[in-house]
């Protein structure tokens, strides 16, 4: 009566258990992406602002970045030197650009848990900070 029941519990318990291990194989990638993303936007946004003395230029290459990501602006949040990062186009916060000063990013960027075909399942905010020091030497206006 017992005979093949077995197979039918081992498929099932395999089943059970690699469903958790494929769920963050798959959670990995789009996580990885975005991490990726906002390390890149926070370091060429600190050294846009730094070029140009100036936060909204490196406002502008976050929102630029954005948008090439083809990401929605309201899944993106831009903080200068420690303020708490707030909504793009513009951030927040401002920094000093006083020859030998340090202008300091931190950007958010929304990562979903889990990617389905009806849309993302949850979600963390994956932050990047980049510092960029202002030339001692460099001739201000």
């Amino acid at each position: 009566m017992d005979r093949g029941h077995a197979a039918v519990e081992f498929a099932m318990a395999v089943a059970v258990l690699m469903l958790p291990v494929a769920l963050v194989v798959t959670a990995f990638g789009p996580w990885s992406e975005r991490r990726v993303f906002a390390e890149s936007a926070a370091a060429e946004a600190a050294r846009a602002a730094v070029l140009a003395l100036d936060v909204s230029s490196g406002s502008d290459v976050v929102s630029r970045a954005t948008a090439g990501f083809g990401l929605d602006q309201t899944l993106v949040r831009l903080g200068w030197c420690g303020s708490v990062p707030g909504s793009l186009p513009g951030g927040a916060g401002v920094c000093p650009m006083g020859r030998g000063s340090a202008v300091s990013v931190e950007l958010e960027v929304w990562a979903p848990l889990f990617v389905t075909p009806w849309g993302a399942v949850g979600g963390l905010w994956v932050t990047a900070q980049h510092v960029e020091p202002v030339d001692l030497y460099r001739s201000l206006p």
